[in-house]
């Protein structure tokens, strides 16, 4: 009590500490960002060219253009509007120096207009996949009134306009191109015949594998060989790293299975004596099934009990999906297999509209108005109103619960009903119900406790983790002790700076910290991650589901590739591997007929049937030498993707009858010209810019 007496007495000095421990903590923070980036740009996310991208604007455009529920795949959505903002910069400066704009008038027409912009007719599309005019033009009065105040909705209209002008311009710009396209009648013909050319061949190809990598050794000059070959084949736009890990999955054990049991059976009896079975179930964390259920949808390790046990039963523990479930039997009920119903629907449900509804029911029952008559006069509905309101045969669960529960539940054929919905209110006429199968479906609550590892369980996953760690002081050390502990050591792709996907560990903010980490300034190839990583749940749980110990295997520098990228990318380095063996096979292949070359390798002869050039494209090399051979010949070897070939055509090449106008096939060729030119022509521009992505220091 004197303690605290003098506390209060001297509150003061509590206060100075706090402020002072609050100071620090912002310090450490400066100096810690400080690391990253300096004052001047701490809202600068990147630049193209002298257009420079804020990291406020960024945002905002991010919160108000994606939903809470998109922005959960944080990194997907970032990326998407980091490639708006580089699109609109490229746009803006490539379009300013030619005069192209969007004038005012334009941009009405866009947004409001007879020439909607895609965007606001995807953003405003109604029931019917139309642009919602009504909705639009309500926003067009209220901007014009002075009455469209609401601040989102004002800022969210803002950053549309900019994204429609964009677009417009990204148009404009992609027209002027295209108008530069041309296709010469030669090449039409040309590409005419090669599509339509066919031949009949016979192939052998001998896969790489049948040499052993030891028979077909690859020194420095193999590669600088194929650098000489390909010198721009693997050249790098920008630094990529590959992170080789070793993961430490946290799985349940009989122990943390057994605990989740208890958990469960201990809310039997509270279970069995609720009051109010889904008000209990909510506030237990359970699932309570509205609607009735028929048994194939339900969970065969309690299904059978369902169906047979009396109404009110507790059945369980059962464990089903890696969950310990107790279920309690509501009801059981025969439902119809399908119902057919009509209805007539004003949107929102408004007292006015349940008023209008009231009326309108009063004009059928009365007899003085006919139901399909009012549905296509009045009915909000276009898919059914100008069918008399006809849904035609609909199974249980296709519609909303609130209707569906009228239809296959509470409602008797031939009479009127009403009914409000998210879309509004509804008034409903069963027309017709089928059993068929006559089968009950049941009304349940579930209560479950998933299996989730217990502290004590993850802790011994990341001892084993932390363990490794201590041993592993270089990425040779990683790899020697996965091999000598039998753990598998994964490696990603070539990983790039702003990466959030790492290989089998998927994407997210957790492996988002190993790219981090990966390419820190003080990470080098061979380094090993000094810390544990630890991954939450994918389902949500609160708790980890792996450990991960990550290591820098190679780092692959921006520019022209060198002997040390080749030996870096898998890909490159097996190109290669699979040409020193290539040779080894075309040094021991000494037949000059198929059939011996074929016993030789034990392979198979393979005939090919009607092939043109484009279908056989997957192996280029095989279909150049097929389609210039003469026929009955045999190839030499070809060095293809897969292994080598040697091919025999055994046919002459079909010659196909050229179009007496040819002018028809040219068009088609200039469109399918313009339609890859729209998405290539971005990534050429983008080449041609400087972009600097700054992105890495904050996310």
């Amino acid at each position: 009590m004197a303690l605290i007496g003098t506390i209060r007495k001297r509150g003061w000095i509590l206060i100075v500490l706090m402020a002072l421990a609050l100071g620090g903590f912002i310090l450490m923070d400066v100096m810690s960002n400080s690391q990253r980036y300096s004052a001047g740009d701490v809202n600068t996310l990147g630049k193209v060219g002298d257009t420079e991208i804020k990291r406020s604007e960024f945002e905002t455009y991010e919160k108000l253009v994606y939903s809470e529920q998109q922005r959960d795949n944080s990194y997907q959505i970032r990326g998407q509007a980091w490639n708006y903002f580089v699109e609109k910069a490229i746009v803006e400066q490539e379009t300013e120096p030619l005069g192209l704009g969007v004038g005012k008038e334009e941009l009405l027409d866009l947004q409001f207009g007879m020439n909607i912009s895609p965007l606001i007719a995807e953003r405003f599309k109604n029931d019917a996949g139309q642009p919602d005019r009504t909705k639009l033009s309500n926003i067009k009065n209220a901007i014009e009134q002075g009455q469209f105040t609401d601040p989102r909705a004002r800022a969210f209209w803002a950053v549309q306009e900019k994204e429609v002008v964009k677009a417009r311009l990204q148009e404009k710009l992609v027209n002027a191109v295209s108008k530069g396209l041309y296709t010469p009648t030669w090449q039409a013909e040309m590409v005419f015949k090669e599509n339509n050319e066919r031949r009949d061949f016979l192939a052998v190809r001998i896969p790489y594998d049948k040499v052993k990598d030891e028979e077909a050794p690859v020194t420095d000059s193999d590669y600088k060989a194929f650098l000489d070959e390909n010198p721009k084949l693997y050249t790098q736009a920008e630094e990529t790293r590959i992170v080789s890990f070793v993961a430490f999955d946290v799985v349940p054990t009989v122990a943390d299975s057994a605990a989740a049991k208890e958990s469960v059976a201990k809310l039997i009896e509270g279970f069995r004596n609720a009051k109010n079975d889904s008000t209990h179930v909510v506030a237990n964390g359970g699932t309570y099934l509205g609607s009735y259920v028929p048994k194939a949808q339900i969970p065969a390790s309690f299904a059978d009990s369902v169906m047979s046990r009396p109404l009110g039963s507790i059945i369980g523990p059962v464990l089903d999906a890696g969950e310990w479930k107790i279920v309690k039997v509501i009801d059981r009920k025969v439902l119809p297999d399908s119902v057919r119903a009509r209805h007539i629907l004003l949107r929102e449900a408004t007292p006015e509209n349940e008023a209008q509804v009231d009326s309108l029911m009063a004009l059928v029952k009365s007899g003085k108005q006919r139901f399909d008559s009012l549905a296509v006069k009045v009915s909000q509905d276009p898919g059914s109103g100008k069918k008399g309101g006809d849904l035609g045969w609909f199974a249980n669960g296709m519609m909303v619960p609130e209707f569906n529960d009228v239809c296959f539940l509470t409602g008797e054929q031939g009479k009127l009903y009403k009914v409000a919905t998210q879309f509004g209110w509804h008034i409903i006429e069963i027309t017709g119900k089928k059993f068929i199968k006559n089968e009950s479906s049941a009304k349940l609550a579930i209560l479950g406790r998933r299996v989730e590892p217990s502290k004590t369980t993850q802790q011994s996953q990341k001892d084993k983790a932390v363990a490794l760690v201590q041993q592993a002081k270089s990425f040779s050390d990683l790899e020697s002790l996965a091999g000598q502990q039998n753990m598998q050591l994964q490696s990603s792709p070539a990983l790039k700076i702003n990466d959030f996907t790492l290989g089998a560990l998927g994407s997210g903010d957790d492996a988002r910290e190993i790219i981090r980490w990966a390419f820190e300034d003080n990470t080098k190839a061979g380094s090993v991650s000094k810390e544990v990583f630890a991954f939450g749940d994918a389902q949500g749980g609160y708790f980890d589901s792996k450990y991960v110990v990550a290591g820098v295997k190679s780092v692959i520098p921006k520019g022209k590739a060198t002997v040390a990228t080749l030996k870096s990318l898998p890909e490159a380095d097996l190109k290669v591997k699979n040409l020193k063996k290539a040779e080894v096979i075309k040094s021991k292949t000494s037949a000059t007929d198929l059939a011996s070359i074929a016993s030789q390798w034990n392979a198979r002869i393979d005939s090919i049937r009607s092939a043109n050039f484009l279908q056989t494209q997957n192996e280029p090399r095989v279909a150049g030498t097929v389609f210039a051979m003469e026929t009955g010949k045999v190839s030499g070897p070809i060095f293809g993707n897969l292994g080598v070939a040697f091919v025999q055509p055994i046919t002459d090449k079909t010659q196909p009858q050229m179009p007496a106008d040819i002018s028809l096939f040219r068009r088609q060729m200039s469109s399918q010209a313009a339609g890859s030119m729209r998405t290539s022509l971005m990534r050429s521009l983008q080449r041609q810019h400087t972009v600097e992505d700054n992105r890495f220091k904050f996310w």
